[in-house]
């Protein structure tokens, strides 16, 4: 009987643990669209005011420690290389960062585009673009996570008690 109590026991546990982590991812894609907005704003900066060029913009990006989540930025390159597409580095260093979604990996395809293509302007006001659609992105997801985190908590929790009365 004790067996039957503490394996009823442990799948509410392991359904309430479930339940949350399924909450968390949703807190994390929200947390990535986050920093994906804050390197736009770093991209704009480092164009508008230092007048950097791509790869002067990629050095800056990897060193900075507030855009840790984007682990991405890590693949891309410092320096010019003869024979190396800068765009082609940027797309598969985004495609290596698999906890990003569709959304989240369009705006970032379109931003190795866009920087270092035109004039600083034309690279500032498509950034901005971006920057708008991202923000609208973050909100989307933190209302998901408001709406369906309570969801999957409560739900996780509940299959487990479940579970556990099946086990009893």
């Amino acid at each position: 009987m004790l067996i039957k109590i503490l394996s009823a026991v442990a799948a509410t546990v392991i359904g309430g643990v479930i339940g949350a982590a399924q909450a968390d991812k949703l807190s994390e894609s929200r947390k990535n669209c986050t920093e994906i907005g804050e390197m736009l704003h770093r991209t704009v900066f480092a164009i508008e005011y230092r007048s950097d060029d791509v790869y002067a913009i990629c050095r800056r990006l990897k060193a900075d420690s507030d855009l840790s989540r984007l682990t991405f930025l890590k693949e891309l390159p410092e320096e010019y290389v003869c024979g190396q597409d800068f765009r082609e580095m940027w797309d598969r260093a985004v495609i290596s960062q698999k906890n990003f979604g569709e959304d989240e990996k369009e705006i970032l395809f379109r931003c190795g585009g866009i920087i270092g293509k035109s004039d600083a302007g034309g690279q500032i006001a498509m950034l901005g673009e971006l920057q708008e659609k991202i923000r609208k992105i973050e909100e989307q997801r933190g209302e998901t996570a408001l709406k369906k985190g309570r969801l999957y908590r409560s739900a996780g929790l509940l299959f487990g008690i479940m579970a556990g009365i099946i086990v009893i």
